[in-house]
């Protein structure tokens, strides 16, 4: 890998319901026996904060996440807060539930296998989405799907799903309990775009929610978001666009709409459920912009994103 001669391995214990800890030896052992010759630091994270620390401070070449999207997410908080030039290459061994981020980067959610793959990894440099100074690697959205991501975390202290099984389960709650649309005004591309809208995403790769393929032909090295959005429909019909839209097979449909930008602002008349990278969020203005190029990825080398 170029120009890597440290790795930090920073794990998160509690993700994948206590996986990070249950893991933490043996994961150990495999980074000796695949990095040999890497100065290998290994650091667990205590919380929210210390993980963006981590990715501010940690003096390393190459910073390995082991966790779920959202300490991803914190720790990418830290790194981009250093001058481009400085920032260390990053990448993630997915335990998580979601796992979008690793799904796109082509990281398999086998972790003993993840890091066998990364010895032999390749550097890209990604893109980065930014929404009202808040960094994210692989999704934003308003509306039903940041209520669905919030009811997964109930789903998930609850039961033990995970993946796209945990989010279809919390798709379904949500379209049944609370099908509702915020009014809103979408600005880019010079026009704007007024309706009640059911669904916002504005991703930078293509899946969100553990393997829903929203915007299927997002990448992140094209210095592109991609959003998709529609207008309220019936409970019945909704159902049947989740599947659809799982599949990404949505975008035809004509209730859906698609575009590509590198940035937008997003206006609605209160404060609304939003999410970034699972993580939930309120807010009633959204200032939202793509960085090209500005984060090295480590990807196995069979990865799509070689594939452009």
């Amino acid at each position: 890998m170029e120009a890597i001669q440290s790795i930090a391995v920073i794990i998160n214990p509690v993700s994948g319901s206590g996986t990070g800890a249950r893991i933490a030896a043996e994961l150990a052992k495999e980074f000796k026996a695949r990095f040999e010759g890497y100065d290998l630091t290994f650091i667990e994270t205590r919380s929210k904060e210390h993980a963006i620390e981590l990715g501010a401070t940690q003096r390393a070449d190459l910073l390995i996440m082991v966790s779920g999207d959202g300490t991803a997410h914190d720790l990418v908080q830290g790194i981009m807060s250093r001058p481009r030039d400085v920032r260390p290459a990053f990448s993630i061994i997915p335990i998580g539930s979601g796992n979008d981020y690793a799904r796109t980067l082509g990281i398999v959610p086998n972790a003993l296998e993840a890091v066998r793959a990364l010895a032999e990894g390749v550097r890209v440099s990604s893109d980065v989405g930014l929404c009202n100074d808040v960094y994210y690697l692989e999704t934003l959205s308003f509306g039903i799907d940041a209520a669905i991501a919030a009811q997964t975390i109930v789903l998930r202290r609850t039961t033990k799903a995970q993946g796209v099984v945990l989010y279809a389960h919390a798709a379904v709650l949500a379209i049944l309990k609370d099908l509702k649309s915020h009014h809103a005004r979408l600005t880019m591309n010079g026009r704007t775009y007024e309706d009640d809208f059911l669904i916002c995403a504005v991703q930078n790769g293509p899946t969100y929610g553990g393997g829903f393929c929203v915007s299927p032909h997002a990448r992140i090295t094209d210095g592109k978001l991609n959003v998709c959005f529609a207008t309220k429909v019936a409970t019945l019909p909704a159902l049947y666009y989740l599947t659809r839209l799982f599949r990404g097979t949505h975008e035809k449909l004509k209730v859906f709409s698609t575009a590509e930008v590198e940035r937008m602002t997003i206006d609605f008349d209160e404060p609304v459920p939003a999410q970034w990278d699972g993580e939930p969020q309120m807010g009633s203005h959204f200032e939202v912009e793509i960085l090209p190029g500005a984060l090295d990825v480590i990807v196995p080398k069979d990865s799509p994103v070689l594939r452009g």
